[in-house]
């Protein structure tokens, strides 16, 4: 039986149309794998509710494949995420369509067949006589890797900015090329306008605030909150955070350790403000990631 191992990335969008608010997706995969078991939690950030449809992430190790259905699998599969992963986020609706990527390590060529082997998840699945043919693009002129977050060992979420501005380059080739016309390749979304996101991932969000322990520090600094601190390996962890107005949620909060320094790392330029660790440390803290509890949207931040 092989060892335990944990692995974390972030997902980052690939399509435009499917945000709460207009701007960008992100979110975070966990992997842990022991022996033949495996456990993937994929968290969806600023990824706007629907009517209709659904989002499947599928997770690969370069050989074998996951479905990740509602966001959570535990359970036996040949899936080995030790060395990293690549994964994929579809909506799926009649058509399947690549809206995220996560990459774990050097698995880039792994997202390649994700979206097929949906699709063929999709097929097996579906109870209708009539199949319908899906319309396939070639998967390697979407741009999969955009960012990838990892360390030297392929287990942080560091980002990789060596390759950051030639991502954003091509990115905006294919917006000016007509790429992303039409939100996503012209599907029409059906958002789920004026629910309340909190509610739709109630279960998800007290599942990490139950599972995970406290983080004491920003409970005290940021009032009427609850935090807990999320390991994966290595000493490395993020928090995970609720601030409340009353008894309401107000924000969803995600955050990443740091010293004090005057701006946020170049991956969440714009996204994120800075927290002390505690009242009595102001030097070290968290950059905090904010989104909007009963919309979804993710909140711009301004750094001076």
């Amino acid at each position: 039986m092989g060892g335990y191992t944990k692995n974390i990335a972030v997902i980052r969008g690939l399509k435009s149309g499917f945000s709460a608010d207009g701007g960008d997706l992100s979110g975070l995969i966990k992997a842990e794998k022991y022996g033949s078991s495996l456990k993937v939690e994929v968290s969806l950030i600023n990824f706007a509710p629907l009517t209709e449809g659904r989002y499947v992430t599928a997770i690969s190790d370069g050989t074998h494949k996951q479905i990740i259905e509602n966001n959570f699998f535990e359970g036996h599969s040949d899936v080995d995420t030790g060395g990293g992963f690549s994964a994929l986020t579809c909506f799926v609706n009649k058509q399947v369509s690549p809206v995220a990527a996560a990459i774990c390590g050097g698995f880039r060529a792994a997202a390649l067949d994700i979206r097929e082997f949906i699709e063929q998840s999709e097929r097996i699945n579906r109870t209708e006589a009539a199949v319908p043919q899906y319309e396939d693009e070639a998967l390697a002129q979407e741009n999969y890797y955009e960012y990838e977050q990892t360390d030297k060992d392929g287990r942080s979420v560091r980002e990789n900015t060596g390759e950051k501005e030639n991502a954003r380059n091509i990115y905006k080739n294919e917006a000016a090329a007509g790429a992303d016309e039409g939100g996503a390749d012209g599907i029409e979304i059906p958002l789920a306008r004026g629910e309340c996101f909190y509610k739709k991932m109630q279960s998800e969000i007290d599942k990490l605030l139950s599972d995970y322990p406290a983080e004491d520090g920003l409970e005290k600094v940021v009032e009427n909150s609850r935090w807990v601190k999320i390991s994966y390996g290595g000493g490395k962890f993020y928090v995970f955070g609720v601030i409340y107005k009353g008894e309401t949620p107000q924000y969803l909060c995600y955050g990443v350790p740091s010293k004090n320094t005057r701006r946020p790392p170049d991956s969440l330029a714009g996204m994120a403000s800075f927290i002390p660790a505690s009242e009595q440390n102001a030097d070290s803290g968290f950059w905090i990631m904010y989104q909007d509890a009963a919309t979804g949207a993710s909140v711009k931040a301004e750094v001076e």
